[in-house]
């Protein structure tokens, strides 16, 4: 339960999330050239920027972590779960799915969480305060953004009703 709890919230924050295909996730490019994708992230304009970059996505990830881990709804997802790392991956993960350049090597929602037994209330409630996180620090339009990117994960991460 120590590593798929770690991913249960890898995925689920990647929940709230997913979008480009988790198994591209994990994938590191053939070449050292950057895809077009690649330089296009790097934009001015990507979601990575208009967001804040990498102090508004650590902060909501930490602020969602933090909360999510200490509600007895939901801790037990955590237990024996360094959360540092999972915080580490997480952000990382975001980075990344924004275009913010970084490499997320973590596995994919649906390997880190297929023995976790995430109910959909448990989601729901995990988004519900990542939510609340993100509008606490970004702007509605970027976390409408981010959201979109994230939703189709939870196919990946819920195991039941």
């Amino acid at each position: 339960m120590k590593l798929t709890t770690y991913k249960f919230f890898v995925m689920a924050l990647f929940t709230l999330f997913s979008l480009l295909g988790c198994s591209q996730l994990a994938t590191k490019p053939n070449s050292d050239k950057p895809s077009l994708e690649q330089s296009k992230a790097n934009t001015e304009d990507s979601l990575f920027n208009r967001m804040g970059g990498l102090p508004t996505i650590k902060i909501v990830v930490s602020e969602t972590i933090d909360e999510v881990s200490s509600n007895p709804k939901t801790s037990r997802s955590f237990k024996d779960i360094k959360l540092p790392k999972l915080k580490e991956s997480v952000v990382s993960q975001i980075c990344k799915l924004t275009g913010g350049g970084c490499e997320y090597d973590g596995e994919t929602m649906l390997n880190s969480h297929k023995d976790a037994k995430i109910s959909t209330a448990e989601f729901e409630l995990f988004v519900a305060v990542f939510r609340e996180s993100l509008s606490r620090h970004t702007n509605t339009r970027e976390k409408n953004e981010l959201l979109k990117i994230l939703a189709p994960m939870k196919r990946d991460i819920v195991s039941y009703q």
